[in-house]
């Protein structure tokens, strides 16, 4: 029986404990959703003598069997000969529904989350885009390991941005939701000639939120391909010296354009790459003229994709000036570097390289340009410049890599914009 004086004791070491127990899990517990725990990773960080954290790591997130080429042969081009290594993640998103072939698939993996392969398997493909990777291993200093995620749409970017930050990455390769590819057709205007001729395929506009959230919420490089065949073609990157593959990027200013030159930087060093950088300079910077342009603030409200509108004009003018004099420094004749005077309709501009079948891959920031966020802008995941070459309007040839650079407050105030995201 208990008297009073040990209740009221029992009841006090309750209240304690209860009250104690709290601060005290919160004080030792790292939360993996917290972002302030995170360590920002961005590709400007690899220029360092440290080896240990000279290993630029890629998670590569594919779809299925007609991503491979496309995704192995970027791998290829970016693959450091010398100075620094690359790892590779495999992640394959496949989407967990109530069909009964989902359920199965999803029981059939393993505790750490990948599959069982098996030669009857409908995933087997994925064994061989890993052998296709080690083809190279020796040579770049590749190391690649894969693993598949099954979710619903509505929850994948959780695990993209869970497996990034537990591998401390680098950079997220994403999937556009479109996809290109090449058929023939019989053009009976010129005597029944065989040409080609792109169809554009939407996987589904759940998977364009997927890209959106991952976003939003990486904690590091994204980039999005825009996949037109980059690969597929005749000839392939291989162990080949001799140029096969042309790249441009394109620079107008900002964070995510300073990160795309980074990748550019790093593509330059393969022998089998020709890289050509692109910078558009406004006309009245050309000129002479405040940098306080009037379009410029203006549109910079408007429009949250523009990294360039969290700081001064003038400053981000001296960081695009300054990383531009270093990357002409150190490639001074071994890439070409061209400038050219924006004028009114950059669109064009834009377009005609584009246009122009004289590259096989464009590189271009996000958050660039302010030049044209006037236009209406059909996906704001690859703002407006990725936006003009990734139409399906326009017979764009190249593919197409948007990069975004991680910015903890773009995130926080960019609000998503998903178009029928729970359209499959």
């Amino acid at each position: 029986v208990l008297n009073d004086e040990m209740f009221a004791i029992l009841v006090l070491m309750a209240l304690f404990t209860t009250f104690i127990t709290t601060p005290i899990v919160l004080s030792i517990y790292k939360n993996t959703n917290d972002k302030s725990f995170r360590t920002l990773c961005k590709l400007g960080d690899l220029d360092s003598n440290d080896k240990a954290t000279n290993e630029l790591r890629v998670l590569a997130c594919v779809h299925g069997p007609n991503n491979s080429p496309s995704i192995i042969n970027l791998m290829e081009s970016i693959r450091s000969t010398k100075k620094s290594s690359l790892k590779v993640f495999i992640m394959h998103l496949v989407e967990f529904t109530e069909r009964s072939s989902s359920i199965i698939l999803a029981q059939n993996a393993n505790k750490n989350g990948s599959l069982s392969f098996n030669r009857s398997s409908r995933v087997e493909w994925l064994d061989q885009l890993y052998r296709a990777f080690q083809v190279h291993s020796p040579l770049g200093q590749v190391s690649v390991l894969s693993k598949t995620t099954i979710s619903s749409l509505s929850t994948m970017h959780d695990d993209i941005c869970h497996v990034a930050d537990g591998k401390m990455v680098t950079m997220i390769i994403l999937l556009f939701h479109k996809r290109w590819r090449k058929v023939e057709m019989e053009n009976e205007e010129e005597n029944n000639e065989v040409s080609q001729h792109q169809m554009v395929e939407n996987i589904g506009h759940g998977w364009r939120g997927v890209n959106q959230r991952v976003l939003k919420n990486a904690p590091c490089t994204v980039a999005i391909l825009v996949d037109r065949g980059y690969g597929h073609g005749p000839q392939t990157l291989g162990l080949s010296t001799t140029v096969t593959q042309h790249v441009c990027v394109l620079f107008f200013g900002g964070p995510d354009d300073r990160e795309a030159l980074e990748l550019g930087q790093r593509i330059s060093n393969h022998p089998a790459v020709k890289l050509t950088v692109v910078r558009f300079i406004p006309k009245y910077v050309f000129e002479g003229n405040d940098m306080s342009h009037p379009s410029t603030s203006t549109s910079s409200e408007k429009s949250n994709n523009l990294a360039i509108s969290k700081v001064y004009p003038q400053k981000e003018k001296e960081l695009d000036d300054a990383t531009m004099a270093r990357f002409q420094s150190k490639w001074n004749g071994m890439v070409e570097c061209v400038e050219k005077v924006a004028s009114n309709n950059i669109m064009e501009e834009v377009l005609a390289l584009g246009l122009s079948k004289d590259y096989d891959l464009i590189i271009v920031g996000k958050g660039s340009s302010s030049l044209v966020v006037d236009r209406q802008v059909e996906h704001e995941e690859l703002g407006p410049i990725g936006d003009i070459l990734a139409s399906s309007i326009h017979d764009v040839v190249p593919s197409l890599l948007v990069i975004q650079q991680h910015d903890v407050l773009l995130n926080e105030q960019t609000p998503l914009s998903i178009t029928n995201d729970n359209v499959i």
